[in-house]
């Protein structure tokens, strides 16, 4: 716990440096601590995203980031010392309870940081992604031994800025630190409801009672709870603007959902509020926008740029307008398959020799799967219809409207690519907790749900504790692996110890992790990848990854193979 929390005061110094510095040229006005820090995070993702094209992101980076940290230390002395002091007063001014429900979540989050990550994803990617990213940078072609690290998100790119890699190899707690400045935002939230009792104060300080869904996502470097959290931020931002903030609202929610849509693709559709705030409030903020379309338009470049990069397609892993001429781009045949029917069936449609599927039938499955995706779809179906109910009770009727109308939309899309909850499920949660939030007014009923909340995850942190060994890692359940000795230093970043060995295809050596399936690679030594995922694709599309040269900076790319090589 105390090495993560000296990791996170470097985090924070840089980050709130950089956000001050560019919420200037921003011209905001209004800072405040949360999304200054996020503004931080985002300048920083982009200039490792420039850096990566060139460089691997290592101590050299480092040293130039700590080095214009400290120069915008000194410009921004007052401005800090104004913001720490107003943070301070804010904290000072929570009810006793809220202060108590702040500081033991803030301990909770803490904790979890040091346990174990347990999101697939995580083994089968992101340590990976991430690895490339310390040691090589962005690599051309590098989708083509795994077609995964094409996804290389903006989130991986911040994380491999702050695991602080030459240092020590246990730092990926980003998620950690983005989440312990939204729960100051949630319980600024809560207790500005129980002193004005705006219904939109009491909206989002109630997602304190999400913290169990979403704390499975904090251990691990996952896009998605940053997405999650973002999405919140844009929310309230998109529901309280008016007249009077309404320049420094559509600067924070356009920040927001660029930074949403850099982590992750399916987080794009967040883009279409600042465009609605664009076009609803344009008289107002047409002027003095030229630095955030700078910002967007650098934003957008290094999109494409580094899915080419990667992949040789701009837009990945959209298939369209590819670079003819890279020798890296992966093969046609590779991208049908990892984004046909089929592929999206097997996530939630059983096998059908027929392939002859209702759209009833699909529906079913897509909402009434199994397990915790069952919970979640059939929570997202009940949401889906009685949400209006609800709408037309709220004072923000268009702008939680929009909300609804992006809902609708992001399913409508997953429903015919992609249909995972964890896409979507930050819009179940806000309209779950906008139906509760109706129901509830009284302050002692709301303290009572927040303290009960706590309660249960007091309870809930031992129990999984003592059931880790027994319990089975895809039940839903806060799993944790703490230990006294994680008080000082965190578990290992990976939750399985696997042993590798060396193998070779061609010209290319890679490291394999020995009695695996078939999608993991493991944190092994880089280049590591799964031995029987290239046999599967060289048996079946006649393809081999091979390096581009010697060196592994220089990429990767797809050799075609026949039964005699």
């Amino acid at each position: 716990m105390i090495a993560i929390l000296l990791s996170w005061i470097y985090i924070f110094f840089t980050a709130i440096n950089f956000g001050l510095f560019f919420s200037k040229r921003l011209k905001i006005n209004t800072v405040e601590l949360v999304f200054t820090t996020i503004l931080g995070l985002f300048t920083v993702t982009l200039c490792a995203s420039i850096w990566a094209f060139w460089l691997p992101i290592a101590i050299e980076f480092h040293c130039a980031l700590l080095l214009s940290s400290t120069l915008l230390c000194f410009r921004n002395k007052t401005e800090l010392q104004l913001l720490f002091v107003e943070t301070r007063n804010q904290i000072k001014s929570f009810k006793n309870t809220i202060k108590w429900l702040f500081l033991f979540f803030s301990i909770v989050i803490l904790a979890l940081c040091t346990s174990k990550p347990y999101i697939i994803d995580n083994e089968t990617y992101y340590l990976q992604t991430i690895k490339w990213l310390n040691e090589y940078g962005l690599v051309k072609g590098l989708a083509n031994l795994d077609l995964f690290f094409g996804q290389t998100s903006g989130w991986h790119i911040t994380q491999s800025v702050y695991n602080l890699s030459f240092l020590y190899d246990s730092f990926n707690d980003l998620n950690g630190f983005l989440f312990l400045f939204f729960n100051l935002f949630v319980f600024t939230k809560i207790n500005n409801y129980l002193i004005t009792g705006k219904k939109t104060e009491l909206l989002f300080g109630l997602t304190s009672i999400t913290y169990l869904f979403l704390f499975q996502f904090i251990s691990a470097p996952s896009p998605d709870l940053a997405i999650y959290i973002f999405g919140f931020l844009l929310f309230y931002n998109f529901i309280s603007i008016d007249q009077f903030n309404t320049t420094e609202s559509f600067i924070k929610i356009a920040i927001l959902a660029l930074f949403a849509s850099y982590c992750k693709v399916t987080a794009s559709l967040l883009l279409l509020f600042p465009i609605a705030c664009y076009i609803l409030y344009y008289k107002a903020i047409h002027k003095n926008l030229v630095p955030l379309k700078i910002v967007g338009t650098t934003t957008l470049l290094l999109f494409i740029f580094k899915n080419s990069t990667l992949t040789g397609y701009p837009l990945f892993p959209i298939q369209y307008a590819p670079f003819p001429n890279l020798n890296y781009k992966i093969p046609k045949e590779i991208m049908d398959f990892f984004f046909s029917r089929d592929m999206m069936n097997d996530f939630y449609i059983p096998y059908n020799p027929q392939k002859q599927i209702s759209l009833f039938f699909r529906a079913k499955q897509y909402f009434w799967n199994n397990g915790i995706d069952s919970i979640i779809g059939i929570a997202t179906a009940i949401t889906i219809a009685v949400s209006p109910y609800f709408i037309m009770k709220s004072k923000q009727k268009i702008q939680l409207w929009l909300i609804y109308f992006c809902f609708i939309t992001l399913l409508t899309l997953l429903y015919f690519s992609s249909p995972q909850y964890r896409f979507y499920v930050y819009f179940t949660l806000f309209f779950g907790i906008l139906g509760l939030a109706h129901f509830l007014e009284k302050s002692k009923t709301i303290l009572i749900l927040l303290i009960a909340n706590a309660m249960f995850i007091a309870i809930l942190l031992p129990a999984s504790l003592f059931f880790e060994k027994t319990t089975p890692k895809n039940i839903f359940i806060l799993r944790t692996s703490f230990h006294l000795k994680n008080v000082w230093l965190p578990e290992p970043i990976t939750n399985d110890q696997l042993q590798f060995k060396g193998d070779s295809r061609g010209n290319l050596k890679f490291n394999t992790p020995i009695g695996t399936k078939f999608w993991i690679n493991g944190n092994g030594n880089l280049p590591a990848v799964n031995e029987e995922q290239l046999l599967y694709f060289e048996t079946n599309f006649h393809y081999m990854p091979q390096q581009r040269s010697h060196n592994l900076g220089d990429g990767f790319y797809a050799q075609k193979v026949t039964g005699h090589d």
